[in-house]
């Protein structure tokens, strides 16, 4: 998992080797068609030449000279359009195809980076949570509310259908509409009702809108802050303390030493003072779980910082593997 600004130095990386690629290939059809066409190389030498010739006679010649010039210029242009349109060339079978317009791959535009390695930025970012995830897979479209009970359970007070419903559009216009001023979000309910469906599907869109999203599972980070405990400045506490936009997925599900519990109260605690939005999904669904498990300094904090997400329903894995 690679920081922010490591990110950025990635796609600087990528987008200027374009640049390189892009320029050699052009050489490339260039000197091949030369080959092809002995005539070539010279006609372009001598309208380039011709051209600087007139160049340099607009600041220092008279009206008849320049005139003169122009017509030689538009006389090789003329010769060269004609050779190469008979082998299926144009002029600009040659210059270097950039995949930016904007910057021509140098990653600037206007004395600022170019849209094009913000984009980069992004695609490598989801690139990444997609490797350790079902990114591509879990968008809002792919989300199907089909599978939630449509009916009144009185043991819950609650038609399931409907209260997953008004989640799912209040998921839908957190994304749209995600600033480092939204609100955390504590989603909970029992395995399997599309906890991290919706989390990645918020994801998916704050991705798209450009701003950094991190995503890790509970597990995996408090094994891998096991491990570099003695490193309290190491690259995976400074990206997760930091990020735009932090998903920590299956709270509750992680080996949990003395360590972890001051860990997790520490990345609650500074997230919240540095007002960055952290989501968090959990099986757990009682306080006196959560107060039992992390503290009560840490679950009063879960609970009293963020927009509570209940989940309702039956597992949808196990409701679509009895349908194959």
């Amino acid at each position: 998992m690679q920081t922010k600004e490591q990110l950025y130095k990635t796609a600087l990386r990528q987008i200027q080797s374009n640049q390189q690629k892009a320029i050699i290939l052009a050489q490339a059809r260039y000197e091949t068609a030369c080959q092809k066409l002995p005539m070539l190389a010279k006609l372009f030498s001598e309208y380039n030449r011709s051209k600087a010739i007139e160049s340099k006679l607009s600041v220092f010649s008279s009206k008849e000279q320049l005139q003169q010039q122009h017509q030689i210029c538009t006389d090789l242009k003329l010769q060269l359009e004609q050779l190469l349109s008979s082998y299926g060339y144009t002029e600009n079978s040659f210059e270097a195809q950039f995949s930016c317009p904007l910057c021509k791959d140098t990653g600037e535009y206007n004395g600022k980076l170019c849209s094009c390695v913000h984009q980069r930025v992004g695609d490598l970012r989801r690139e990444e949570i997609n490797r350790i995830s079902a990114l591509k897979l879990s968008t809002f479209e792919t989300f199907q509310l089909g599978y939630y009970p449509n009916q009144y359970i009185a043991s819950l007070d609650i038609n399931p259908y409907q209260e997953m419903q008004n989640t799912f559009q209040y998921c839908q216009k957190y994304a749209n509409h995600f600033t480092l001023k939204s609100s955390n979000l504590l989603m909970t309910g029992n395995a399997g009702l599309g906890k991290t469906h919706l989390a990645l599907a918020i994801a998916n869109t704050v991705l798209q809108r450009g701003l950094d999203v991190i995503y890790i599972s509970s597990r995996n980070l408090f094994d891998q802050m096991e491990k570099q405990k003695f490193l309290p400045n190491s690259d995976l506490y400074q990206i997760v303390i930091s990020a735009e936009l932090l998903i920590l997925d299956d709270l509750g599900t992680e080996f949990l030493t003395q360590y972890g519990i001051s860990f997790l109260y520490d990345l609650v605690n500074s997230r919240m003072l540095r007002h960055l939005p952290t989501i968090y999904t959990t099986n757990i669904t009682e306080p006196e779980i959560l107060n039992k498990r992390y503290t009560e300094k840490t679950a009063s904090r879960l609970l009293g910082g963020c927009e509570m997400l209940p989940f309702y329903g039956n597992d949808i894995r196990l409701l679509k593997a009895d349908e194959r």
